[in-house]
């Protein structure tokens, strides 16, 4: 018996397609939401009997080795690795046949090896080495129990620059895999070293359990470098497709009939340390569409519990508003007052957490109700602004009985009737139609180097470039020139960033978030090189109304040798 017909023996059909969507009965069938396209009406069919699927409306079908392929953009022979660890068999050769076609080991295959091998090592690191030792103070102070700490496979990585490097390469794999992995990065001079150093290691693993990436969190905050760092975008790795505990979430998460997503890892952890099972967080990144199209395929009920600070409301708002216009009704669960998230609530009393949960309620009655709390009702101009505000997000709901519901909310609130509002609400703009009819609104609230400071701050990868475009034109008394002084030192993640600036630069990046709600890393790049662009233009059009005033008064004066000397010196600078 071969690898494949060993996986097949040991893993069933429903098993492996029921890790990343709810399948109900259906006959001899098992039906659910496709993964492979959008829809809201169920069209993807299970045959546990026959052992394969197919989607009626997508078209797409096959057996658990296809739909691996398809679910993670991966070719057969890395399905068969992927659901080989999942079964426990061991996949020994490089190359497998099916059919007339072989299948080999490729790079992909060696980026899931180095991060399973690295997963391993971290955790053995903070289990048992004595380098350790500070690390595992802290995860205790923490309040995290050792069962929690093998669960989450949390591991540490060592204060040193080739660590990762010296160990992997020992086992046969060369640096440039290592840097493709996310392991490694690169100073101005093209040399490697180890991304993570001194640093909490928690893996990121897809549905499966397979590790992709990691972030990673330093033990003492001091500002001189980022609290946390992630693992650069790979061929298996996209910060927008995954949500950090969702292997482990899963189950809950259909028995529950409820997704709970928090902003960090250390609050996934605190959860299901506690109990709550149900809980995962974006990995990285702000949440996406595509994260929460994911969620949807296990439940319909999300409920969205981030930080109650101001970078948390505003990440909050900008969930509710994704899920809204993919025909999902999130809730909110309001973190109790005097604390700052799930984890600080879990520590002082499990029960304060549960009571938060338990009131989860509608995302845009919090949100109409968070409003109100800081307007005057009874003045007419605040309740226009309220209504302003609301109506276009109202106008996202797709169904027509949840638009009611919630206008009749709002006019209940504002002292108002339903049917003015609903005349405001056909004549407003939905958020899309705004973008749309108004799209050189783009960049008003934030400066050209703001923006490209944001840029890069949420796409990290990028931040090199900085290193290369020198700028001398900032604007006076802003915080811009310190941070982009500082990002353009060879090794940007010593670069000694304090608290304030990495408080600015969020708040830049949060603002950003309306112009690129799904970007994809080439977006990020795409925009950053048209801004350095638009600073170079812009420059070289100062420089060109300096010199030609200059030449100009030169020419009044006679000077003849001087104005050939600027015109000269002019075309020089434009070229550099």
């Amino acid at each position: 018996m071969n690898e494949i017909e060993q996986i097949k023996e040991r893993l069933n059909i429903e098993e492996v397609v029921g890790s990343y969507l709810t399948l109900k009965r259906a006959g001899a069938n098992l039906k659910g939401l496709c993964p492979f396209h959008n829809e809201k009406t169920p069209s993807f069919m299970v045959n546990p009997e026959r052992q394969i699927f197919k989607c009626f409306g997508c078209g797409e079908g096959g057996d658990i080795f296809t739909f691996i392929e398809k679910v993670e953009g991966v070719d057969f022979y890395n399905a068969l690795k992927i659901l080989a660890d999942r079964s426990g068999i061991k996949l020994e050769q490089k190359s497998v046949k099916r059919g007339d076609q072989e299948y080999k080991s490729d790079a992909k295959t060696a980026l899931f090896e180095i991060n399973e091998l690295a997963a391993k090592l971290y955790h053995k690191i903070l289990l048992e080495h004595p380098k350790a030792d500070k690390a595992r103070i802290y995860l205790e102070s923490r309040g995290m129990e050792e069962n929690t700490i093998k669960e989450f496979k949390i591991g540490y990585a060592p204060d040193s620059w080739d660590f990762m490097i010296r160990f992997m390469e020992s086992k046969g794999y060369s640096k440039a895999e290592l840097f493709k992995a996310g392991l490694l990065t690169q100073n101005n001079k093209g040399e490697y070293y180890d991304r993570f150093r001194g640093r909490i290691m928690f893996p990121i693993s897809n549905v499966m359990g397979n590790c992709i990436a990691f972030t990673s969190r330093i033990l003492l905050d001091d500002g001189k470098q980022a609290k946390y760092i992630n693992s650069a975008e790979s061929p298996i790795y996209t910060k927008g497709r995954v949500l950090y505990g969702l292997d482990k979430a899963k189950m809950a998460i259909r028995e529950k009939e409820l997704a709970v997503v928090v902003e960090g890892n250390m609050d996934v952890i605190a959860c299901h340390q506690a109990g709550f099972k149900n809980v995962v967080a974006a990995s990285g990144t702000a949440i996406t569409e595509e994260q929460i199209r994911s969620l949807s395929r296990y439940t319909s009920d999300i409920a969205f519990a981030f930080d109650s600070d101001s970078a948390g409301l505003t990440a909050m708002n900008r969930a509710v508003i994704i899920a809204l216009k993919i025909d999902i009704t999130p809730k909110i669960i309001e973190i109790p007052s005097g604390f700052k998230d799930p984890d600080e609530a879990l520590k002082k009393d499990i029960k304060i957490w549960q009571r938060a949960v338990l009131a989860a309620r509608p995302a845009l009655e919090a949100w109409i109700d968070r409003i109100i709390r800081d307007k005057n009702i009874n003045d007419i101009s605040d309740r226009k602004k309220i209504s302003k505000e609301i109506l276009p997000i109202i106008k996202l709901i797709k169904t027509e009985i949840e638009r009611e519901y919630y206008l009749k909310y709002l006019s209940k609130k504002l002292s108002v009737s339903i049917l003015s509002l609903a005349k405001d609400l056909d004549s407003s703009k939905s958020e899309k139609e705004h973008k749309e009819s108004a799209p050189d609104k783009k960049n008003s609230s934030l400066n050209i180097f703001q923006r490209i400071l944001a840029v890069v701050w949420s796409s990290r990868d990028l931040i090199p470039f900085l290193g290369q475009n020198k700028i001398d034109s900032f604007p006076d008394g802003g915080t811009e020139v310190g941070i982009w002084e500082k990002f353009s030192q060879a090794d940007f993640l010593d670069s000694g960033l304090n608290a304030q600036e990495r408080s600015q630069l969020d708040q830049w990046s949060y603002e950003l978030m309306h112009d690129f709600e799904e970007a994809t890393p080439d977006d990020f790049k795409k925009e950053l090189l048209f801004l350095l662009a638009r600073v170079k233009q812009e420059k070289n059009e100062n420089i060109k109304k300096e010199y030609s005033e200059m030449i100009k008064k030169a020419e009044e004066d006679g000077d003849i040798e001087k104005m050939k000397e600027l015109i000269l010196k002019f075309s020089q600078l434009i070229k550099e």
